[in-house]
């Protein structure tokens, strides 16, 4: 294996790698994973960024083979792919990481459970092509992430579109032949852009960033399937996929580098809150302040945040759940900062925000000299109050414990189902494992408005 091209070295490890030779910690994490992104889902499912998509696949109609999380919905396969991998980044409180694999659960999480419906998998076939196909996403996208500078005007969740063609070529039973022609299919059917953060409604980045990267990997992988030929060795050939993306053909050698003894998707970032990663720190610090000092907004006249990374700066999107200013400026006016304030725009709209906004002001200084991805958790943190007073805070973002990602879980989910429905999707979830037929779940996941 050492003499091939990494492409071919990613579809026989993959093909080759059983449920029982994945280590129970990396198994342990991707039922973490699939259990917080579920509760995302079912969550953001009815959210406007999501909402023309399900409309139009509802409109088009077709076979009823797959669940549309979230809805009481069933359509064909690649029609449900597009619509639930929306319906995993509608909001932003789906898990990230923490050093740069990006989102890759809101593409992986909802073709896991799409192809698995569709297929009938047993829950370690489902567990297995989950892990894997995370595992290719994560590493991508980490490439990608080495060298945004080089090439800043895509967003890198391209490289989920590999990852959910490697989970969907294993559900569908690609041989590692066929998984290279998915690989080489899926490398050229998504290159989002940058320039979806120009738009308020977060439309185009659920779409962008993981509805069209879910489906391109799925498609793909049927293409494979019926015997369709792509370019080989896609991941380092010339105009390939890394040459492409980041003008590096050696980056793509990257990717395999511990392959199979380190697995990067177990960098995960779960949130606390319905908003950006950059926006994690700062909240956080915003919050120790408030409960230490027991100011409340109408004392504040001014919020600054030093030390963030320099990307995190001047984001064009504003949408509340990204806009820095905004969900500071939320946080400060109303004393917590919910799944409710980042989208309901009721809140920004409410006289005693808009009188904040005129009032205080909030003040975002960037980390000067070089940053990595990982600054985005740190946060300096000074507020001012009424009648001269100075409160500084200094912040890591702590990662979530278990149990906070079980309270997270039953409060997104409670937003659409009662209580003795909303445990007992929890028991199912963590249980899946032991599953003969994972479509008994997936079905349980559509809900009536």
């Amino acid at each position: 294996m050492q003499n091939k091209g990494p492409t071919v070295r990613i579809c026989e490890w993959a093909c080759a790698t059983r449920y029982e030779d994945i280590p129970a910690d990396v198994r342990s994490e991707a039922l973490r994973v699939l259990y917080d992104e579920v509760g995302a889902m079912i969550a953001g499912s009815t959210l406007e960024s999501c909402r023309p998509i399900v409309d139009m696949v509802r409109k088009l109609g077709g076979a009823g083979e797959c669940t549309v999380v979230g809805h009481p919905l069933r359509a064909p396969l690649l029609n449900a792919i597009l619509a639930n991998g929306s319906i995993g980044h509608a909001d932003e409180v789906d898990p990230t990481s923490v050093h740069g694999a990006g989102h890759f659960a809101a593409t992986m999480v909802p073709t896991v459970l799409t192809v698995g419906q569709y297929v009938n998998a047993s829950g370690t076939a489902f567990v297995r092509a989950f892990v894997l196909g995370a595992e290719i996403a994560a590493r991508m996208q980490s490439t990608f992430n080495a060298h945004d500078e080089a090439r800043p005007e895509f967003y890198y969740s391209a490289g989920a579109s590999l990852g959910a063609a490697v989970t969907a070529g294993l559900l569908l039973g690609l041989d590692a032949d066929r998984m290279e022609h998915a690989l080489g299919a899926a490398a050229m059917g998504c290159a989002p852009l940058m320039s979806l953060h120009h738009e308020d409604l977060h439309q185009t980045k659920a779409l962008a960033y993981s509805g069209r990267t879910a489906r391109a990997g799925v498609e793909s992988a049927m293409l494979a399937r019926h015997d369709f030929h792509a370019p080989r060795e896609i991941l380092t050939t010339e105009n390939g996929f890394f040459h492409a993306f980041v003008g590096n053909r050696e980056a793509g050698h990257d990717v395999v580098t511990d392959l199979g003894s380190k697995y990067l998707m177990k960098d995960l970032l779960y949130k606390r809150y319905s908003t950006g990663g950059p926006n994690l720190a700062p909240l956080y610090a915003y919050f120790q302040l408030m409960k230490r000092h027991n100011f409340s907004g109408s004392d504040v006249v001014e919020i600054e945040v030093t030390g963030a990374r320099g990307r995190s700066v001047g984001l064009t999107d504003h949408h509340p759940s990204i806009h820095t200013e905004t969900v500071l400026s939320l946080a400060a006016c109303y004393g917590e900062f919910t799944f409710k304030h980042a989208h309901d725009l009721s809140y920004c709209k409410d006289q005693r925000f808009l009188d904040f906004q005129k009032r205080a002001r909030v003040r975002i200084v960037p980390r000067e000299g070089p940053t990595a991805r990982a600054h985005r958790l740190q946060a300096n943190m000074t507020v001012r109050t009424t009648g001269g007073g100075v409160f500084q805070q200094e912040v890591n973002y702590p990662l979530m414990t278990q149990p906070e990602i079980e309270q997270k879980f039953r409060e997104l989910v409670g937003m659409r189902l009662d209580s003795a429905t909303t445990m007992e999707l929890d028991r199912k979830l963590k249980a899946i494992e032991t599953m003969d037929n994972v479509a008994t779940l997936v079905s349980a996941l559509e809900i009536a408005y």
